[in-house]
């Protein structure tokens, strides 16, 4: 699928039809020389782990409507990454990750919305909770939950690859 961006040809400053790619990830217009970068989008996810079993949410809504996942989303501007993750678990679940998060790592993805495939950087941070807490989903945002034990989830598809990689480096780690 390719973005709108990819594909236009008038320029979002002058309006004239001269604006062409130059690379993958540079866009410019032969006219008055304004460029555009084709940069990623910070979005996070995180690992919630309470007495070795792992929180998966079901996507409620497109990409990947039905599928589990990890709680998660963009980034605000005005956030960090932990920021962001911790909001996205309240607003997703209600549960607060806490502050004791633990970076696993960023893989890059692609986030097909709508007419635009959006390039991602996907942060992943892992939280044990000490107390199981309870999860109220906001569905618009997920359609459930489910605690799934650590030891089932080796083979587990997730809705994402980064996602699914994230959760194959905790699940190293833990052993």
């Amino acid at each position: 699928m390719e973005t709108h961006l990819m594909t236009a040809h008038f320029c979002p400053q002058c309006g004239q039809q001269t604006f062409t790619s130059q690379d993958n990830n540079r866009y410019q217009c032969s006219h008055c020389q304004f460029e555009m970068f084709r940069n990623v989008a910070a979005a996070v996810g995180g690992i919630l782990v309470y007495q070795q079993h792992v929180l998966l949410v079901k996507r409620s809504k497109a990409p990947a409507a039905g599928e589990w996942d990890l709680p998660g989303g963009f980034v605000n501007p005005d956030e960090s990454a932990e920021q962001a993750l911790r909001r996205e678990c309240l607003e997703e679940t209600g549960i607060n990750p806490g502050e004791s998060l633990q970076y696993l790592g960023a893989w890059p993805n692609q986030y097909p919305y709508k007419t635009l495939v959006y390039p991602t950087m996907d942060i992943f941070f892992a939280a044990e909770l000490h107390n199981k807490p309870a999860c109220e989903v906001d569905n618009s945002e997920v359609s459930g939950f489910s605690w799934r034990p650590l030891s089932d989830c080796a083979e587990l598809k997730l809705a994402f690859p980064s996602a699914q990689q994230a959760l194959s480096r905790y699940l190293s780690l833990s052993q």
